[in-house]
């Protein structure tokens, strides 16, 4: 199995060095972070990640094209890509919180595949014309540096209709929020369906089961704190919930925690529903986790997030989990 790690970006500036050479050491294969309104400008720091290791691959997971054009993107990763000696990644997903900046989503299945072709054809050395419905390139578009590496390119979706397109047209899906293999298998059926229909083999694309991960010695202080974590995204899970059948009185106090500011409806969040989502618990709460996907055919899987109360321990922990298999 494949060891990823996604770090977000409310995190000290200079641990983000420090952590990623650490995953390195620990055996990680993937060192990525959240691009995410009001949190760090992901480029700047990934660039501090690539100097402070020699392996790992570094990028955004996910960034998006509709606050940041393709074009934009494409430099930075090419920049990335350069810097790092050819270990970039990218990560493409929707993008969220458009509603802070006063818009709706504009994000369409049919861009982000438009987006991914822009970005690989300026990173790969290539240019203009693209004459795509949402992104276009004059004939003379070009990037005029960049090591014309051919970039893996990942989708970020929790749905059917983007883990096809990723199966068609990326190099693989992340898909957030997996820590029970049920409905991740499902996400991995359908990619493996969109390699197909797009002639592809099943092993040309990877499916990296994503987790929100909250760690810690004290299990039940981890496990109380990751409630509060989980509350943020519950009510945004959409497929996943349906799927799981999660009941509507969790999304409910969910939502109330966050936006009511009642805490003490956290409690009502069941164990069932924090271990579908979240890796929260002690060492041995991961080492279950991992057997169970396991178990159901994963093979590569990514912890996100904070990791844990002291994300350097929290971090320990898991390198021990993995260590251990």
């Amino acid at each position: 199995m494949e060891y990823f790690l996604q770090l977000h970006g409310n995190l000290p500036l200079d641990a983000y060095p420090v952590l990623a050479a650490r995953a390195e050491e620990l055996g990680f294969e993937d060192v990525s972070l959240h691009d995410v309104l009001f949190r760090r400008p992901v480029w700047p720091v990934l660039c501090d990640m690539a100097r402070a290791t020699s392996r790992v691959l570094v990028g955004p997971n996910v960034t998006h094209p509709y606050l940041s054009h393709p074009v934009q993107l494409a430099a930075n990763l090419a920049h990335l890509d350069e810097l790092s000696g050819g270990r970039a990644v990218l990560g493409l997903g929707r993008g969220s919180m458009y509603e802070m900046v006063g818009r709706t989503n504009p994000a369409t299945l049919d861009g982000l595949r438009e987006a991914v072709d822009v970005i690989r054809t300026l990173v790969e050395g290539g240019g203009g014309p693209y004459d795509g419905e949402v992104f276009q390139l004059r004939k003379d578009a070009r990037l005029h540096f960049g090591t014309g590496r051919r970039v893996p390119v990942y989708l970020g979706a929790m749905g059917p209709k983007g883990a096809r397109l990723a199966g068609a047209h990326c190099d693989g899906l992340r898909a957030a929020a997996q820590w029970h293999p049920g409905y991740a298998s499902l996400l991995k059926e359908h990619m493996e369906a969109g390699a197909k229909e797009a002639g592809r083999a099943a092993d040309e694309v990877q499916f990296v089961a994503e987790n929100w991960t909250f760690v810690h010695p004290d299990r039940e202080l981890a496990r109380r704190e990751a409630r509060s974590l989980l509350a943020t995204f519950l009510p945004h899970l959409g497929a996943p919930l349906a799927f799981h059948e999660v009941p509507e009185s969790e999304i409910e106090a969910a939502r109330a925690a966050k936006r009511d500011g009642a805490t003490e409806r956290l409690a009502e969040i069941s164990d069932r529903t924090l271990d579908l989502f979240m890796a929260a618990g002690d060492a041995d709460d991961l080492r279950a986790g991992l057997d169970r996907l396991e178990a159901a055919g994963h093979t590569a899987v990514s912890f996100s997030g904070q990791l844990g109360p002291d994300t350097s321990l929290a971090l320990e922990i898991i390198g021990e989990a993995i260590a251990a298999r």
